[in-house]
């Protein structure tokens, strides 16, 4: 911190500064998808990841979209159906700060980079795998006054998807790993 910030004491301030700076550099683009794209060595997807890609295109993207797969939005995406009892206010996700209604079950959309490495899923860890998020929003998307209307198509709850379509989407998620970052010394857990 001295040589960073001239000085030996050390403040909330700095560290703060100093945090914000470094999660600049945490850049994610070298996945095997980003090559795809670019057209680079090593951008190769499969017949299967691509099939999985056009699918993430035509059921996902409304919410997981952009390079960052994330549109940064909330959403409730179909997880509980009822969020009126007191221990249930953290399932309320943005409705427990903003005290709406509407934004009761409401989380803020990640994004799929490396998402096939950040298991368990969802704000409660309840999906211990990829397969279980899709099975999910195939079979399992609870209505609720606050489910997205993307989720509520011909006013059933859920994405339809075959299990061929799910087997797709899972392996283009696992195109979206970038060994390049994730295996990245500099981002490494110090030693002790």
């Amino acid at each position: 911190f001295k040589q960073a910030f001239g000085q030996e004491k050390i403040n909330s301030q700095q560290i703060l500064f100093a945090l914000a700076q470094f999660e600049r550099t945490l850049v994610s683009a070298g996945s095997r998808y980003d090559k795809y794209i670019r057209n680079e060595p090593g951008g190769n997807l499969t017949e299967l990841e691509l099939k999985g890609l056009q699918l993430v295109k035509e059921n996902c993207a409304g919410c997981h979209s952009t390079d960052l797969f994330t549109d940064g939005d909330y959403h409730n995406n179909g997880l509980d159906d009822t969020f009126s009892e007191e221990n249930e206010k953290l399932a309320w996700g943005r409705g427990r700060i903003t005290q709406k209604e509407t934004d009761k079950g409401k989380y803020r959309t990640p994004s799929l980079r490396n998402v096939a490495l950040t298991a368990p899923y969802m704000h409660d860890g309840r999906f211990g795998n990829l397969e279980q998020v899709l099975d999910h929003y195939t079979s399992g998307v609870k209505m609720s006054a606050s489910l997205d209307p993307l989720l509520q198509k011909q006013n059933q709850p859920g994405i339809s998807l075959t299990t061929d379509q799910k087997l797709a989407i899972t392996a283009f998620l696992h195109a979206l790993t970038d060994q390049e970052f994730t295996q990245n010394p500099a981002f490494a857990k110090p030693a002790n």
